[in-house]
């Protein structure tokens, strides 16, 4: 009885989230459901006679039409009805070296490592309200690991789409959605965006690696996770219909070991950066650009430090632009920014923030960012 409870309120939830109409309601005993999608006509007992012997072969119908509708065998859509309170992860690491259901035990225990530090870390990043120490622990509470999987090695992780505990604390997080759903999107958003921009790009400037959360702990984390022995690297999400899901949240995202390749050429180029604030730093102004579908301006400056030149841009809106355009190229100014400065036969320079550009003894431009 108490498992019918379950599957019956699991179903209707299900029912409703995929958009199906109650159509027919016969008090006590059962409700008719119509989807559209897939003209599927459900018939569903009500709570009122679960007991009856019928109600179980009801459930198992509806539950069998539901699970072909949706393209998911009949064991795994029952697990997600029965689990409609966590979202759920599978990592599955695979490759010619690593065998059917197998893992050297050290590669394994990495992984479990890398893979919770990359939970951390998107949890850490998403949450930037007050207490947010006590929210991460008690996100992190909700997330279970679940027994490995065989093909050619799965990782599962469950996370309990749990509340904030003190809602005062968390005003960021959209009244519509859980604490874990907020997170465990964001994780799928970063890693998505990580692997576009690994998969488009050649750049390996420390501050726009940066800018898409490309970091020192992200890259060891996904190093651990992923073996030199394995050849693809590839989460997929199962999102739990308790809570409605954005278009736009990735369901699988995927790496390969040439991405892997220049992760490993990110982590060796981070460790040898450094931050460093300068303050009114003396700079000269060297040219203008605009590229064109751009909607910022770069300015690239000659900066002196520790003796030696170094050539860096900034990034402008056009206001900032002009104005620096106006003061003609060649001018000196002065500048206060955090900076990376990356060591190796040439020290390279990036801006990361700019915080006041001074004209002259007399103007000064404060940036708001």
């Amino acid at each position: 009885m108490g498992n019918n409870i379950v599957l019956h309120n699991a179903l209707e939830g299900y029912l409703n989230f995929i958009g199906a109409v109650k159509k027919t309601i016969i008090p006590s005993r059962f409700s008719i459901w119509y989807d559209s999608k897939d003209n599927l006509e459900i018939m569903l007992p009500e709570l009122e006679v679960l007991e009856h012997p019928q109600s179980n072969e009801l459930l198992d119908e509806v539950i069998t039409k539901l699970a072909n509708a949706s393209g998911v065998c009949k064991s795994n859509f029952i697990q997600k009805l029965e689990n409609s309170n966590f979202d759920l992860l599978q990592v599955r690491s695979s490759g010619t070296l690593i065998e059917h259901g197998k893992i050297n035990y050290k590669e394994g225990l990495n992984s479990l490592t890398g893979l919770y530090d990359i939970i951390k870390l998107s949890a850490n990043e998403t949450i930037k309200a007050k207490g947010k120490r006590k929210i991460i622990n008690q996100y992190l509470d909700g997330v279970n690991m679940l027994a490995p999987q065989a093909g050619s090695f799965i990782y599962a992780v469950e996370f309990e789409l749990i509340k904030n505990e003190d809602e005062s604390e968390n005003n960021q997080i959209e009244n519509s959605i859980s604490l874990g759903r907020c997170i465990n999107s964001n994780l799928a958003i970063m890693l998505n965006r990580i692997s576009k921009y690994v998969k488009s790009s050649d750049s390996t400037s420390p501050a726009k690696l940066l800018k898409y959360g490309i970091n020192v702990s992200f890259c060891n984390n996904f190093l651990k996770l992923f073996p030199e022995r394995s050849e693809k690297l590839e989460f997929s999400f199962d999102w739990s219909f308790k809570e409605e899901i954005e278009s736009t949240i990735p369901s699988a995202i995927c790496f390969d070991k040439e991405d892997r390749n220049k992760i490993s050429t990110y982590q060796k180029l981070l460790n040898n950066t450094e931050a460093k604030r300068f303050v009114d730093l003396p700079a000269f102004i060297e040219k203008y650009s605009w590229p064109i579908n751009e909607d910022k301006g770069k300015v690239y400056l000659k900066l002196i430090v520790n003796s030696k030149e170094h050539v860096c841009s900034i990034e402008t809106d056009t206001e900032l632009y002009e104005t620096l355009k106006a003061e003609h190229a060649k001018k000196e100014i002065a500048i206060t920014f955090d900076s990376l400065i990356t060591s190796g036969k040439q020290t390279n320079i990036d801006v990361i923030k700019v915080y006041k550009i001074k004209l002259n003894d007399q103007d000064e431009i404060l940036i708001n960012t």
